[in-house]
């Protein structure tokens, strides 16, 4: 049986932080498909670090995903973008789901805040999984689409769902 933790993220992962994200399985979904910089990253892990709560996901102790939420303020909304980083070239549907799951655990756990996530419209796995976690997606015609997609810096190739917490 697979036994799975948390762990939260400090400095002194910075370096394979950059290492996961810059995998290609990461980069294949991510709306920028370039190897970031290492002088990009550490500029971005000291100055924009801050506003994202990130924890390591294991199983059997090995790292298999980051979780990341971003937390923002719009118009007095607290806003959190969530997203995953895998820490492996290659992953399964379980591993992917359980993360997901974990990852839901501590958004849940929060109030009063809308959550966000953004899915490749290629990702035709996750497309077929967001609803199982309580999102609903956003469309075009919402008022708040346009100003929910430059807020978060979403490309028009991704879907765009929400939950309230």
């Amino acid at each position: 049986m697979s036994d799975y933790s948390t762990k939260d993220i400090d400095n002194t992962i910075i370096n394979k932080y950059l290492f996961y994200k810059n995998l290609d399985i990461n980069r294949i979904y991510s709306s920028s498909k370039k190897k970031i910089k290492k002088i990009d990253h550490f500029i971005w892990w000291f100055t924009k670090q801050k506003f994202r709560k990130s924890f390591l996901i294991f199983k059997n102790d090995k790292p298999i995903f980051i979780s990341t939420s971003d937390h923002l303020r719009y118009k007095n909304k607290h806003i959190v973008y969530s997203g995953l980083i895998s820490c492996k070239p290659e992953t399964n549907l379980f591993d992917l789901l359980k993360a997901i799951k974990i990852q839901n655990i501590y958004l849940n756990k929060l109030k009063n805040r809308y959550c966000f996530i953004s899915i490749d419209k290629k990702n035709v796995v996750l497309l077929k999984h967001w609803k199982y976690f309580g999102y609903m997606q956003i469309f075009k015609t919402n008022p708040f689409y346009k100003q929910i997609k430059k807020l978060l810096n979403i490309d028009k190739s991704f879907n765009i769902y929400y939950k309230k917490i």
